[in-house]
Formats: C-alpha cells, structure tokens, sequence
C-alpha cells in the first residue's frame, strides 16, 4: 500500500483487466488528488466557520473536537486537519477498492452539505 515509490514509480494501473480492483499503484491519479484536495480544502472551511460560529454562541457536537477546543483553537484546527489527512490519504490509496470510492464520494458529499449548512447558519446567526 505505501511503499518507497509511492508517487515515483512506474505502477499506474492494472497490467490485465481482471487486476483492475483490489489494485494499489504508485501513481494515485490526478482525479484521486483533486478529490484529496478538495476534502482537506473542505475540511479547513469546515474548521474555519465552526471557529467563527462559536464565536457567535453556537456549541460544538462532536465529543472529541470539544476536548481539542479545550486545549485551544490551533489544536482544534490542527487535530481535525490531521485526522483529514490521514483518512482521506487512506481512501486514495484504496481508490481501486469500489468500497475506498464510495466511502471518498461520501466525505465529499458530506463536507459539501456540511458547508452548505455553514452558510446557511453563517447567514442565520447573528
């Protein structure tokens, strides 16, 4: 899965159509780094609005980013965008497993709806 030619070597798909799943390779693809950019891009706004919206008097839901917002803001911002990372990396190294495809559709999607309703509350919330 990762190996010392991850993104040097020579691998960027299948040899045979029979490997084409369950297939790890050297180079991830530029559609597989657009989408792992765009879920860390998503992931910051993310971080970005919640700051600000608890600025405003709203709470945060999840257990383990409240303890972060315990210990101060940047920890807060540097744990959630560590853990982004790390997931979505693992995800696009999976990108040849249908369920590694899936589960990165729905990281998109969910960060998009989660940014569609941070605009939404941005709008709301005095």
């Amino acid at each position: 899965m990762v190996s010392r030619y991850l993104f040097r070597g020579r691998r960027r798909g299948a040899r045979r159509d029979a490997e084409a799943d369950y297939l790890y390779v050297d180079h991830p693809g530029s559609w597989m780094l657009a989408a792992f950019a765009c879920v860390v891009g998503l992931s910051l706004l993310d971080a970005w609005y919640t700051l600000d919206l608890l600025k405003r008097g709203a709470t945060e839901a999840n257990p383990v980013m409240k303890l972060a917002l315990q210990v101060s803001d940047e920890a807060f911002v540097v744990i959630k965008t560590v853990v982004t990372i790390l997931g979505t990396g693992f995800l696009c190294l999976h990108k040849n497993w249908p369920l590694g495809r899936i589960c990165l559709v729905i990281a998109l999607t969910g960060y998009s709806a989660l940014l569609g309703y941070h605009i939404y509350a941005q709008a709301t919330i005095p």
